[in-house]
């Protein structure tokens, strides 16, 4: 019930006073039963109380209904503002529900300037009060308000006038500390972080170009300092390092008597002899040894000339970010770093993106089962990052952890320190990786000092001939043993702290571990394409000869670490054999399968694995052993993944062309015989774009219930709502469901199929019964494509493959071994392919290539690397018996007579959606199936088919041997595919006519599907 003079139409231009409510009487004298009614007004001045508990900056910081606020307006009345010094501030505009004009409030605010400070407003937030709010008793509204549950959207503005809502549509919802992670993740500018880092790159760059005119003997030092080759990056890196140490001197000017940098001026600028003396008084007298020390070191390696230089263009860069406001941002120097690691291609060092850290740090956090009041309980908190970079990772948990026990009211200064000293692990083999990664921890509250850090710069490469691999020795160990003798490097925060001789980490002792582990191979066809024995390994400069004895430790690592579980097993330290010998390391997975290992050794029970991981962990067979170890030792499974175009922008991390996925789960308290739990698939639609949308998309996620049905991730439980994705719950086995954004239909009819054979169509409401089988029942895997040209071992011995690989030749006899080798999707438009190739046979292997060739070769090929928006066959038939080569391997069936039903299945649109299906679709428009997976393809049951049968699907085949068929991705208009699949599915296996028109449907979803088209114009949605 409105009030006479209350604010009816939301401005808050000019709000006029509630009127005292007066209570109409009955005939009997006595007072309606009306309740009082609050106005916007008090209830804004409520919700600011509620909000400066929700961080301790806050508290001196927020105005309510004050006027004289905006530059030249100063009648003009903001609700609610949020504007500590140091980020961007923050308007909320509220309304009670319908609130039909709390939008156009909100927009009006933005680009208006404060009078206080000139900073503008970029983002304002609307925000929809439920109406119960208004009639709630005074006394009681506070408790109220942090119970509510509100509607709200951000608008942000984009210069020129123009401005984004955001979600597009629809609002989201959350509770109070809901709201204040919105304020907390918009009042750090996009834009603002944007301008800084080219403000940082070009200063970096030109500061590198000072330093490049120094001896060639000063990139020598630079370079042994860093543990680098000397080259423009190595100078990128050292100047980077400068320039981090002079913002962050900025930051703590002034304090703890720390003079300003200005003044260490002379006429001519900063000098080399006043800074480092400056930087080694602080380390001395107050803190923060990790970001001057090593600073300090590398200017001390430059001729003064150019440090002189190089100080005065980094300062004049550091004075433009603290112009425009740029300086307490934590990450910058992070971002940029990542730019300027040498070794990316060795060392797969690639950033996490800041929103995906956001992302995967809140999914973690979310997990912990702590109070987050209690202190104790906070500081006792194990959390590491064993790969650590420059702590972006790592650095976005911890402010995920801080800002939980902000919520509660708590100061979070007060942890800093002993967190820093006792929680946070952070190892990585680069020193200056390290280095950042302590100042980006620092920056949390850079004024609050601390000691001994477990901020470590691991061994890597032959120490005093002994092979040291970084973190990966920490499998088999608990304690790091001498950190001098192994060249090891322990940060602390002080010049007369002392570091500990060990870091322990015990096994079983971590609540969190997070990484993006590197993603080299040790094995497989990575070396020879770079040319180095062991490129997992060969970081840093190390030989051959370091990176094979490298190789070795990790396999003695391995060793111990059996043995370790044996001793455990006899003792009675598992409940069953479930664990005992699961291990998720294997050569073709890359090292971060090593790496997932070393997390799950460290976790405690209870202890919550967070990774980033390529995308292939969800259905590479090299990648089954991690898949296993998750079902068999870990609970509530998370697999995040991003269904979209584009190789870039199906990462999580920057600089990679690769597709990715996030893994979250809680170890298990005690392994036992309990059936492996369902995961959670999660499909995001894209990529967050900012850190306030990984922070609601990580909340909506972990909101989600674990049940039959659920298929989108939205904003609210409102279906109107913006949808940010796509899931499913189904087991890890059905990886599958990663990457997929018909989840409803597609992925529960491949779920099916492979489950019980049963297809569920849409729009039918019986599930279809198909006669199919495993491969595996029907037939035998083709030979791996080293096993018949592979050379090694050599001195004496025969090589592993009896052939080497030739072209056919015009005008020459019939070869004896012919061979279907390469693609060329040209000529593989139609089910009969002929060869294009032979094998010649290698001297003194005659009886090997006839054993070979009697073993393995057929008329049968099924394609390994599918590129299905370019090829249109997933399997094919070659005139005669063949040799299948690279791209179409062999799989020989146990009579002949069933190849035609399997090549005619195969290519219909459920046999290719098989095939993609269970392939790794690391790249867009790709699916590959290595020959050891082929025996899981779903085949028509040839033992199944009535002799008619099979006279009819060789009718079919004559029917349709001539017919081209269009790329895979095109079947939606492909009137030849459409026509196999009714021959098929229709005239061969007899269902009925009625299933055609769902599955058509089925198939449009299919090629519609981003993982499948790749973005080419040929996608449906592009006609």
């Amino acid at each position: 019930m409105l009030q006479s003079g209350e604010n009816i139409g939301g401005s808050n231009d000019a709000k006029p006073v509630q009127r005292q409510m007066e209570y109409p009487q009955n005939r009997k004298g006595a007072h309606f039963s009306l309740k009082a009614s609050t106005t916007e007004n008090i209830f804004n001045f409520t919700l600011g109380e509620a909000l400066r508990g929700k961080h301790p900056l806050w508290s001196e910081y927020i105005g309510v209904e004050q006027t004289q606020v905006i530059q030249g307006s100063p009648g003009k009345q903001i609700d609610i503002l949020v504007s500590p010094p140091g980020s961007s501030p923050v308007v909320i505009e509220t309304e009670f529900m319908p609130a039909d004009t709390v939008e156009a409030d909100a927009v009006s605010r933005l680009n208006e300037v404060l009078a206080s400070d000139h900073r503008a407003i970029e983002h304002a937030i609307a925000l929809r009060v439920p109406p119960h709010l208004r009639t709630v008793a005074q006394g009681g509204l506070s408790a109220a308000i942090e119970s509510a549950s509100f509607s709200y959207c951000v608008f942000s503005a984009l210069g020129d006038g123009a401005n984004e809502r955001w979600p597009a549509r629809g609002w989201l919802q959350g509770g109070i500390n809901d709201a204040a992670n919105c304020v907390e993740a918009v009042a750090l500018s996009e834009t603002l972080v944007s301008r800084s880092t080219d403000v940082l790159e070009r200063g970096v760059a030109q500061a590198a170009n000072l330093l490049a005119t120094a001896p060639q003997e000063t990139w020598q030092r630079i370079a042994g300092q860093l543990r680098q080759s000397p080259g423009e990056q190595t100078n990128r890196m050292a100047v980077a390092i400068v320039v981090n140490a002079i913002v962050f001197h900025t930051r703590i000017e002034g304090r703890q008597g720390v003079p300003l940098v200005s003044d260490l001026e002379a006429s001519t600028g900063l000098t080399k002899r006043s800074v480092t003396r400056c930087w080694n008084w602080i380390i001395e007298n107050v803190n923060y040894w990790p970001i001057f020390k090593i600073a300090s070191d590398l200017l001390d390696n430059m001729p003064t000339l150019q440090a002189n230089r190089v100080l005065n263009r980094l300062h004049e860069t550091a004075n433009e970010l603290t112009q425009i406001g740029a300086a307490g941002l934590n990450d910058l120097s992070g971002r940029m770093f990542q730019k300027l690691i040498a070794d990316r291609k060795f060392l797969a060092t690639f950033y996490t993106l800041p929103v995906s850290a956001a992302l995967l740090a809140e999914l973690a956090a979310s997990r912990l089962k702590i109070d987050w009041r209690d202190v104790k309980a906070v500081k006792a908190l194990k959390i590491a990052d064993l790969a650590c970079g420059t702590g972006t990772l790592i650095g976005a948990l911890y402010q995920a952890v801080l800002s939980r026990h902000r919520r509660t009211g708590s100061d979070d200064a007060g942890l800093h320190s002993a967190m820093i000293e006792e929680s946070l692990y952070a190892f990585d083999i680069m020193p200056a990786a390290t280095h950042l990664a302590a100042s980006t921890l620092s920056n949390a509250h850079p004024g609050i000092t601390f000691g001994t850090t477990r901020i470590v710069t691991m061994p890597y490469g032959n120490d005093g001939k002994i092979p040291r691999i970084g973190s990966l020795e920490l499998i088999a160990d608990e304690y790091t043993k001498s950190l001098f003798s192994l060249g090891r490097e322990q940060l602390t925060g002080t010049a007369d702290a002392e570091a500990d001789s060990a870091i322990d980490v015990p096994h079983k002792s971590l609540d969190i571990v997070i990484m993006n582990p590197p993603f080299t191979r040790p094995t497989g066809q990575e070396a020879a394409k770079v040319g180095v024995p062991v490129p997992s390994f060969a970081g840093f400069g190390t030989s051959g000869e370091e990176q094979k004895a490298m190789a070795i430790q990790l396999r003695r690592n391995y060793a111990q670490l059996r043995k370790r579980r044996r001793e455990e097993r006899n003792r009675g330290a598992f409940s069953d054999q479930a664990e005992k010998d699961v291990f998720a390391g294997h050569g073709n997975a890359g090292l971060a399968s090593n790496f997932m290992d070393l997390a799950h050794e460290k976790l405690a029970p209870g202890g919550v694995l967070a990774l980033v991981l390529p995308f292939t962990f969800a259905q590479g067979d090299a990648w089954s052993g991690a898949r296993r170890l998750l079902e068999t030792s870990y609970r509530d499974i998370t697999v995040v993944s991003i269904a979209t175009a584009g190789s870039r922008e199906r990462a999580f991390s920057a600089d990679t062309g690769m597709a990715e996925i996030l893994i979250v789960a809680v170890r298990r308290e005690r392994a036992d015989r309990r059936p492996a739990e369902p995961a959670l698939f999660v499909n995001l639609n894209r990529r967050p774009a900012t850190l306030l949308e990984g922070v609601i998309v990580a909340g909506r996620i972990s909101a989600l219930a674990r049940r039959k049905g659920k298929a989108w991730v939205r904003a609210s439980q409102d279906s109107d709502e913006v949808e940010f994705g796509t899931c499913a719950v189904a087991p890890l086995s059905m990886g599958g469901c990663a990457g997929v954004r018909s989840v409803y239909t597609l992925a529960r009819a491949m779920m099916g199929l492979f489950g019980s054979g049963r297809i569920e169509l849409p729009r039918r409401r019986k599930e279809l019964a198909l006669p199919v089988v495993p491969l595996r029942e029907i037939g035998e895997r083709g030979a791996h494509v080293l096993d018949i040209t592979g050379t090694a071992p050599g001195r004496g011995k025969p090589p592993r493959g009896p052939f080497t690989k030739a072209p056919l030749r015009e005008d020459t006899p019939p070869p004896a071994y012919p061979a279907l080798w390469n693609h060329g999707a040209a000529r593989e438009r139609r089910l009969v392919v002929e060869p294009d190739g032979e094998g010649l046979v290698r001297d003194g292997c005659r009886d090997h290539a006839v054993t070979l060739w009697n073993s393995i070769s057929s008329r049968l090929h099924i394609n390994v690397d599918f590129r299905v928006n370019s090829q249109a066959l997933a399997a094919c038939l070659t005139p005669e018996k063949t040799i299948g080569g690279r791209a179409w391997p062999n799989f020989r069936l146990h009579e002949s007579a069933w190849e035609i039903p399997f090549v005619l299945w195969a290519n219909t649109t459920i046999g290719l959606m098989a095939f993609w299906w269970i392939g790794t679709r690391q790249q867009q428009g790709r699916t590959i199936l290595p020959v050891s997976q082929h025996p899981l393809l779903p085949a028509l049951d040839p033992r199944a088919l009535m002799r008619g049968q099979l006279a009819g699907a060789e009718k079919i085949l004559e029917e349709f041997r001539a017919r081209a068929f269009l790329p895979a991705n095109e079947a939606y208009r492909d009137e030849a595919r459409q026509g196999l699949d009714r021959a098929v599915l229709v005239d061969l296996i007899g269902l009925p006519e009625d299933v055609m028109e769902p599955l058509a449907l089925l198939r449009l979803q299919w090629c519609a599907e981003p993982s499948v088209h790749g973005g080419k114009s040929t996608r449906p949605q592009a006609e």
